[in-house]
Parts: C-alpha cells; sequence; structure tokens
C-alpha cells in the first residue's frame, strides 16, 4: 500500500475520532502531549492549531467560552462554525463559573441551535417565557442539567413541526441529538478496546472474509516444498528394507535406496543433517499469501508412500479447505479426487433463482442427449493411421488442405460392420 494512501486514511480516522470525543483547548495548552489532536478539529490543520495554541499561551487567559475564539483570538467565521461544535469548555472549576458563563459550551450543541436547547429546558421545567426575566434561560439550563432527565418528556416531533412552519427544514435528528448532549455532555461515545480475535486478525490479514474463504472452498495453490518430519536419535520404528534384487538397503524414512551395508543406513541416521526425514506432506502457498499444508494422506484417493512421486515443487495444484488455522495463518487442504467431487459448501445468493438455474440444467441435458441421439455414426476404436472419428462434412474440411490422393477412413451410418472411405481426386 502505498504511504499516501496509509497516511491519508490514518488521517481520516484520526479526524473522526477527535470530532466525536471532543477537544478541551485549555487543557491543551497545559499539556503538550494533548497539544498534538488540535490539528484534527473540524477546520483546523496543522498551522492553524499551532498557531491558535502559541497565541493561548502568550495570552495567558484560559479560553472561558467558545465566542471567546473570535472576539479574544480572532478566528475566521468560517473555521469557527467548522470547530466550534467539538471545542468543549470545562466549567467542573468553580472560579470558570460567572454571570457571562454560556454553560451549553460544556456541550456538543453548535451555538446555531442554543436558542433551541434554551426553548427545550424551558419547556421542560414548565418555566414561563417571559423576556422581561433575562435569566430565566440561565436558570433553566442551570436546573436542567442537574435534573436532565425531564427533557424525555418533551414532544420533539410537535418542537419539529413547528419549526418546519417557521421554515427550517426537518430538524428532527438535530433536537433529539440537543436532547441527548443535555443528558450526557461529552460523554465518549466510542465503544470500549476489543483486541482482535485470531479470526479477525486472519481475514485482515489476507483481505478475505468469512463467505469468501471458508472450509469447503476449493483454491489454487502453488507447492514450494515438501515437509518432512526429521528423525529423532531413539527413534523405536525403524526398521531398514533390503530390495531382494538388487541387494541394496533402504532407509524407511527419506525412502534413499542405494546403500549396501546396513551399518552405513545406522551412520546416515547418527550423521547429523544427513538423512532429511521422512516426508509428511507438501507445504503450498495459496494465491492470497496464505500458507498451506497437505498431509500425505490427502493427497490421493490411492495410498502414496513418497509425496515426492505423485507431486513436484512449483506446480500448481487444486486443493479444497478442509481446515483453517487462524492462530499460525494456515490452512490444511485436500487434493483427493473424493474431495473436490464432494460440492462446494460456498452457500447461495438469497435472491438465486433456483427454479431458474433446474431449467437451465434440464433444457442443456435434453439438448446433449438430442445431439447424441441424432449423431450419424457409432465412435470406433481403431488403430490405423488414415483412421478417424468424424462426419462426412468434417472429413471434406480437412481434405480440403491435403494433398490429391489423400483418403480418410471413418465410420459407416450403416452399422459397426462396415465404415465409409472418403478419398481426394
Amino acid at each position: 500500500m502505498q504511504k499516501k494512501a496509509v497516511v491519508s486514511t490514518q488521517s481520516t480516522g484520526f479526524i473522526d475520532k477527535v470530532n466525536e470525543v471532543g477537544v478541551d483547548l485549555n487543557f491543551a495548552v497545559d499539556h503538550y502531549h494533548y497539544s498534538g489532536i488540535v490539528q484534527f478539529l473540524c477546520g483546523f490543520g496543522p498551522r492553524k492549531a499551532d498557531a491558535l495554541l502559541k497565541l493561548m499561551k502568550h495570552s495567558h487567559d484560559p479560553l472561558e467560552s467558545r465566542a471567546g475564539l473570535v472576539t479574544v483570538f480572532h478566528i475566521g467565521g468560517c473555521v469557527f462554525l467548522n470547530c466550534t461544535g467539538f471545542i468543549k469548555i470545562d466549567h467542573s472549576r468553580e472560579d470558570s463559573l460567572n454571570e457571562n458563563t454560556e454553560l451549553l459550551d460544556s456541550t456538543r450543541i453548535h451555538p446555531e441551535t442554543y436558542v433551541w436547547a434554551q426553548k427545550m429546558a424551558i419547556d421542560a421545567l414548565d418555566y414561563n417565557d417571559d423576556d422581561e426575566d433575562s435569566n430565566v434561560k440561565q436558570r433553566a439550563l442551570e436546573d436542567i442539567l442537574e435534573d436532565p432527565e425531564k427533557l424525555k418528556d418533551l414532544d420533539l416531533i410537535a418542537f419539529a413541526i413547528e419549526l418546519e412552519r417557521q421554515g427550517f427544514p426537518d430538524k428532527r435528528i438535530t433536537l433529539y441529538d440537543i436532547r441527548d448532549e443535555l443528558i450526557h455532555r461529552f460523554t465518549d461515545k466510542r465503544t470500549p478496546y476489543q483486541p482482535l480475535t485470531d479470526e479477525e486478525r486472519f481475514y485482515l490479514l489476507s483481505n478475505e472474509c468469512s463467505e469468501s474463504f471458508k472450509v469447503g472452498v476449493v483454491v489454487q495453490c502453488t507447492v514450494y516444498a515438501i515437509a518432512r518430519r526429521k528423525p529423532k536419535g531413539d527413534e523405536p520404528d525403524i526398521q531398514p528394507k533390503r530390495n531382494e534384487e538388487t541387494g541394496m538397503w533402504q532407509c524407511p524414512l527419506c525412502l534413499r535406496d542405494n546403500f549396501p551395508e546396513l551399518s552405513e543406513i545406522w551412520n546416515h541416521f547418527d550423521t547429523s543433517g544427513s538423512c532429511p526425514g521422512q516426508a509428511v506432506g507438501v507445504r503450498v502457498r495459496l494465491d492470497n499469501g496464505i500458507s498451506g499444508f497437505i498431509a500425505t494422506k490427502n493427497i490421493s484417493d490411492s495410498k502414496v508412500a513418497n509425496p515426492e512421486e505423485r507431486i513436484k515443487i512449483n506446480q500448481q495444484i487444486v486443493a479444497k479447505v478442509i481446515r483453517i488455522l487462524y492462530d499460525k495463518y494456515t490452512v490444511d487442504l485436500s487434493c483427493k479426487t473424493s474431495d473436490l467431487n464432494s460440492g462446494s459448501s460456498l452457500e447461495k445468493d438469497v435472491f438465486y433463482d433456483t427454479e431458474a438455474a433446474e431449467k437451465i440444467k434440464k433444457e442443456k441435458e435434453a439438448k446433449k442427449s438430442k445431439k447424441l441421439k441424432n449423431k450419424q455414426y457409432i465412435n470406433r476404436v481403431i488403430v490405423h493411421p488414415n483412421f478417424k472419428n468424424i462426419t462426412f462434412n468434417q472429413c471434406a474440411k480437412f481434405l480440403e488442405s491435403e494433398q490429391q490422393g489423400s483418403c480418410i477412413i471413418r465410420p459407416s451410418r450403416k452399422g459397426t460392420q462396415f465404415l465409409t472411405l472418403t478419398w481426394k481426386v
């Protein structure tokens, strides 16, 4: 994967999660390790983030409200609208609260919808929305944040209909988000971290999924090695065999059969690295990069003593997955004919038209049987250089490029007791 694509994907992930959690700018100024995430705020970037943090450090005063980004630090209006919903002002300290404190700055609610949040708080508490009392909205917010459960009784659908009557688009989702945020201010909504299972890690590394790669799938693979079991010094079942015709002794593990004396076989065992060991199967590499193993018993339906007699290095073979070892990033395979012909375990799509498939299958069988029925001759087994199992038209086409005097012997329509000779004159 290209480095540019990796960086772009990582940046997108950081932007999503940083804005989902929110950023405390005052905390970022006081703690250098935290300041790195400011660049991922919506509307920001490395340069804007660095410039803002430097201004805040030089001012020596904490950011008391979101509006201060514009009035004190002169952030542009477009940048402010993009980032302000994700900047949280910590009001948990007593010295940070005063009569001008905007309580909604400690939520994900955007300043453009502060009026709706205040209206919801007033309605939930049944306060009288009197313009003469300038503190009623502030008191309503303070009270509703202490007892947010009262917000659940609000009819937000009626509120959305009223907003539509005033010319706003459908704001139902926004109103529900405002209510949730008033109930749970800046709650971390990320799912708890769960380490990947062996199965999840396997499919991520192989770029496969549980539907495309599972037990029963037929795959193509390349043989890259013969798997052998090294002999041990205390092998109890080592019984060398002697070929009566040649008089040579054979190693029962690596099957080497050119030892003139029995003592040479024991030296063959004792010498380190001399005997490669018993062949127990072949190791293969699948097209998707996964390693596979085919045991000797799974190479063929007939008995195989030595895998090298049937399979060669770099040979392309077709096999079926019989077991997946997720933790070892490998699979066990079988290339026995009985396993390959046992059918695939791939599930058909929910919209698969079984009736249409059966109809097509019957039509193909009928066409095949009709073709066999209309055949004008019966295939004959005759060993002759001029004999061919072909029709007259095929024979005429074949003789077009042949020399004059060439002839073809072919089956006759009269039966198996006759033959037809076609001669080019």
